[in-house]
């Protein structure tokens, strides 16, 4: 029978975000957590958590933000704020992962022009460019 067969994961998948603001926070949230590679993180948080999407559709997405020009999670951002709210939830999506690393960019651009003379930072940023330039090779 009909009624026995299980649904297809399209039909299970009936949620969504709320609003355009929910599509802000969750992406703010996923930029946060994410420092590297974040596809499984974005994975568990749309697909399994939120359930915005199946496994399936979520794989497809991540395919074409793949081929588009510039970050990945930021392409997927954008088609799924898109998909829901149209160019506002785009703009929501992407404020939503830009702002706050943003903030903290600006943030740390800040401390170092304030601290950038003095001796003990000079120090520690040569014993940091040392390192990476030894984590290179």
């Amino acid at each position: 029978m009909a009624s026995d067969l299980p649904l297809p994961d399209s039909a299970q998948t009936a949620a969504r975000p709320r609003n355009p603001a929910d599509l802000f926070w969750s992406f703010t949230w996923l930029a946060l957590q994410g420092f590297g590679g974040v596809v499984a993180v974005v994975q568990r948080e749309l697909v399994e958590k939120k359930r915005w999407m199946t496994n399936e559709e979520f794989l497809e997405d991540w395919a074409v933000a793949q081929v588009m020009p510039g970050p990945n999670v930021v392409n997927l951002s954008i088609m799924i704020g898109d998909r829901h709210f149209g160019l506002r939830g785009a703009f929501a999506a992407l404020a939503g992962m830009l702002s706050f690393p943003l903030a903290i960019a600006l943030a740390v651009a800040l401390v170092y022009a304030q601290w950038a003379s003095h001796p003990a930072m000079a120090g520690a940023l040569r014993g940091m460019g040392a390192v990476a330039a030894g984590l290179i090779l």
